[in-house]
């Protein structure tokens, strides 16, 4: 069975998630990792930690997280939905956008109305009404996009 979690820093899984998400071949999962080990977060900021339960080890699924800023690059906007993972043995289920709905769910939870994403994807996120608004430059010099999406 696959399990959606979403995690704030005092949960009890925080850690062993961060472990876990440092784990994968991405290089984006160490950096969640450092991140999530790190104790400057927001109150209102989200870990989406996705396992499937009926494995022995409850294999890591998939993730995302709900941040302040995207941790490739600094802009003038905020909240990120950011981070987005799935494990490869899993992946074609739709898993990514269920993720990005638990996340803009964390977001209407605490109050948002309306969230970003920095990607070079294109087509996936539009799916789930982000529009391009602009593009910008990461810290790896790449050009991302930057998307928007107004929250029902």
């Amino acid at each position: 069975m696959i399990q959606y979690q979403v995690l704030k820093t005092t949960d009890n899984d925080w850690f062993t998630a961060a472990k876990k998400i440092g784990a994968v071949e991405w290089p984006a999962g160490s950096a969640l990792q450092k991140l999530m080990e790190q104790s400057n977060w927001e109150e209102w900021e989200r870990v989406v930690y996705v396992t499937d339960t009926e494995t022995s080890d409850h294999t890591l699924v998939a993730f995302g997280a709900f941040l302040k800023q995207d941790p490739l690059a600094e802009t003038a906007y905020t909240p990120f939905v950011s981070s987005i993972y799935v494990n490869p043995d899993y992946r074609k289920r739709g898993i990514s956008l269920k993720v990005v709905d638990h996340l803009e769910q964390a977001a209407k939870n605490q109050g948002f109305n309306t969230t970003y994403i920095l990607t070079r994807h294109v087509g996936l996120y539009e799916k789930r009404g982000y529009a391009q608004i602009g593009e910008i430059m990461d810290r790896f010099d790449r050009k991302n996009r930057i998307l928007k999406h107004k929250l029902d």
